[in-house]
């Protein structure tokens, strides 16, 4: 192949040639092919000199990534002894109309869901509640979850009996319709926020 250089910043498509692997490692858009580094997306050259690094810098718009301290909204799919597994809806605070851009499932393990001990983690969150709570790890799958803190838990339940949408009377919750009566790690936030359902 002949020599073409590609420098920092040059605007490259997917396919082209960008350099071999003795020159530099392959980082993130960029594929190794027989030992031919290539992009892998639309985007510029991003050069990294101390870690001999090539990589594409995606110039679309690209779906956001919850990121470690980041408030999310999800919503409760399923409730175990030791966690709730949660199906995340989007990131405070970050464009509403792109999708979540991985795995939308994520965990909120029975110690990080408030300060003290959490005996039964069914009266704490039930399926299809709306729970406002921060990304403490996402590394590795399911993301990890906390709703320890004053402004996160629920914000959003359905009663468990008739699933009418629950109004708060202090710290608990009662369904208007059958006068069921329940209660949640609940945000200050309850019914406040909008979530797109």
């Amino acid at each position: 192949m002949e020599d073409r250089k590609v420098k920092n910043g040059d605007l490259v498509l997917p396919g082209d040639y960008l350099g071999v692997i003795e020159e530099f490692m392959p980082g993130e858009g960029v594929r190794e092919e027989n030992g031919e580094l290539y992009a892998t997306r639309a985007g510029k050259v991003r050069i990294n000199p101390e870690k001999m690094e090539i990589s594409v810098e995606p110039i679309t718009d690209t779906p956001p990534l919850p990121k470690v301290g980041d408030i999310v909204l999800a919503r409760v799919i399923e409730v175990k002894p030791q966690a709730v597994i949660v199906q995340l809806l989007q990131i405070e605070g970050r464009e509403n109309d792109r999708e979540i851009a991985t795995s939308k499932l994520a965990g909120i393990h029975i110690s990080q869901v408030k300060e003290g001990f959490v005996e039964d983690i069914t009266k704490e969150f039930k399926i299809g509640d709306v729970v406002r709570a921060k990304v403490i790890a996402n590394e590795k799958s399911p993301i990890q979850l906390s709703t320890k803190g004053k402004d996160l838990g629920v914000v959003y339940a359905l009663c468990s009996r008739c699933r009418t949408p629950l109004i708060r009377r202090g710290d608990k919750l009662i369904c208007p319709r059958c006068g069921n009566v329940e209660t949640r790690k609940l945000s200050p936030y309850y019914r406040k926020l909008k979530v797109s359902l």
